[in-house]
């Protein structure tokens, strides 16, 4: 039966107070738990004694049914946050110091690492994470989070000095901001890409809205030009007149002969911050091309007839069309034929969108061509909208010249004494990244305990589909913030996230 004698009144007490507070822990587990804190043995059949007289413990045979497809909680507002710190490699980069510095590394590293970052906001939302493991996704909704195995975990790196100074050290670099990428496409050859790859510019006179850290545009660099996946840009540069520099890539990026691309990239100060050299050939090349662009640079060499089509990345009925456009370059008075579709949301509108690469439709079928943009670039009309307004902003405005710094945030850095310490600073920074990148211009200005109630504390139900991970937020009735809500999803959403497993993150209302 155990050894229930043994206990004390202290011990029945802390058996009790973790399994209300974590009610999907075994009676294994708590009893491991016992034998850390209180340094001696307690059977499981012991745990369950204690459990059973208090009315805690589950009858033998009748397990409670594990939820699967979905599960819903409270406080995943923080996925916001979650988002930024895979944006800047954050955690990937604490838990890989932690296991450089440590002799015998835990298991679940980077679940650990996520706990101490995002434990001390669940906690001060009341919230406990009570749904099911979720892919690895995130310790604070994992039926193996507890608030002791965290303390343990933060003790045990604490007592490894050098720890903070690499912590310190990766927080103060990884906040750098990549405005714009000088492209280097031959000796007497340079273009300019925004660091968010939106479109392309003659000179690095970018809005600062669509920078990008730097873990994140290298990150895309090397997937767009070192493996196999299409280069995507947003929109084809310019409205009236294509530029040549946009021909000078397409030329490059469609030649079969091997080539060396050189990606210099600049900080929001443009100094020079990091150089990249790739070895490609041929690749396959998509952007964007809306209705009023180039009215009298282009030409239709052909148009089929639309039919309806399922696409997977929007989870809508659409319909679709092959469609080979020439564009003119009225300087050098040359062309270019690209391939690719037309789109329509329904038979009676007008097109509302063209989606063309340089790939031959044995590469990539003009279907494909359309999933793989809207697999980029998801929100279309308004994603132009957006754009659009953020170029607007920064031609005719002041305030142009804002732009992220981690100086944005008003904490004295002589408190930072330990690794937690550091942790709520690195937190804290997150909420201002979030507040820059991901919601409407303004909500910069608002400070944390603002954000904590109306956005991080969020309810949410989680599903996965086939590469991503749903959330789905349920905010209350009457809530006051329902459009920056719905316009920081859709800013997510095009950053192109990728969770543990390769799922894509995946946002709305």
């Amino acid at each position: 039966m155990g050894t229930i004698y043994k206990l004390t009144e202290k011990v029945k007490k802390y058996i009790l107070n973790i399994k209300q507070k974590n009610p999907r822990l075994s009676c294994r587990k708590i009893a491991n738990l016992v034998s850390v804190k209180f340094k001696y043995n307690v059977s499981k059949s012991g745990v369950n004694f204690v459990l059973k007289n208090a009315g805690l413990s589950l009858p033998v045979g009748r397990r409670r049914k594990k939820r699967r497809g979905k599960v819903e909680a409270g406080g995943l507002g923080a996925i916001f946050l979650k988002a930024a710190d895979y944006l800047l490699g954050g955690t990937h980069l604490f838990s890989g110091s932690v296991k450089d510095r440590l002799q015998s590394p835990p298991t679940h590293l980077l679940s650990k690492t996520e706990a101490l970052l995002y434990g001390p906001l669940f906690f001060d939302l009341h919230i406990q994470p009570q749904v099911e493991h979720n892919s690895g996704l995130w310790a604070l909704i994992s039926q193996n989070f507890v608030r002791e195995d965290m303390l343990s975990y933060l003790s045990e790196i604490e007592r490894v000095k050098p720890l903070f100074v690499d912590l310190y050290k990766i927080i103060s670099s990884i906040f750098k901001e990549v405005r714009y990428v000088k492209l280097t496409l031959s000796e007497d050859t340079n273009i300019f890409l925004d660091g968010q790859l939106h479109t392309i510019w003659s000179t690095p006179n970018i809005p600062y809205d669509f920078s990008a850290n730097i873990y994140n545009i290298s990150t895309y660099v090397d997937k767009y030009f070192s493996g196999k996946n299409p280069f995507i840009l947003f929109t084809a540069p310019g409205y009236d007149v294509p530029i040549k520099e946009f021909f000078d890539l397409i030329r490059v990026l469609s030649s079969p002969e091997q080539s060396t691309l050189k990606f210099a990239f600049y900080g929001n100060k443009s100094e020079e911050l990091e150089l990249k050299k790739i070895e490609t050939g041929k690749r396959c090349f998509l952007f964007g091309l809306w209705p009023w662009q180039f009215i009298e640079h282009r030409k239709v060499k052909s148009l089929g007839d639309f039919q309806p089509y399922f696409c997977e990345p929007l989870k809508k009925n659409i319909y679709v069309a092959n469609a080979e456009i020439e564009l003119l370059q009225p300087k050098e008075n040359k062309g270019v034929t690209l391939k690719g579709c037309a789109l329509k949301l329904s038979l009676a509108e007008k097109i509302g969108l063209v989606v063309l690469g340089n790939c031959e439709y044995s590469q990539l079928a003009p279907e494909q061509m359309l999933d793989a943009y809207v697999s980029r670039w998801p929100n279309l009309q308004e994603g132009f909208q957006d754009y659009s307004r953020k170029v607007e902003l920064f031609t005719y405005t002041a305030s142009s010249q804002r732009f992220f710094s981690v100086e944005q945030v008003h904490f004295d850095k002589e408190k930072l004494q330990t690794i937690n310490d550091l942790l709520h600073y690195y937190l804290l920074l997150l909420d201002a990244y979030v507040k820059w990148h991901f919601f409407p211009s303004g909500f910069e200005e608002k400070d944390f305990s603002f954000f904590k109630e109306h956005f991080y504390g969020l309810r949410a139900k989680i599903r996965k589909e086939k590469q991503r991970l749903v959330f789905s937020f349920k905010p209350p009735s009457k809530y006051p913030f329902l459009k920056e809500l719905e316009y920081a999803c859709r800013r997510v959403n095009e950053r192109e996230i990728l969770l543990p497993q390769n799922m894509r993150l995946w946002c709305h209302i």
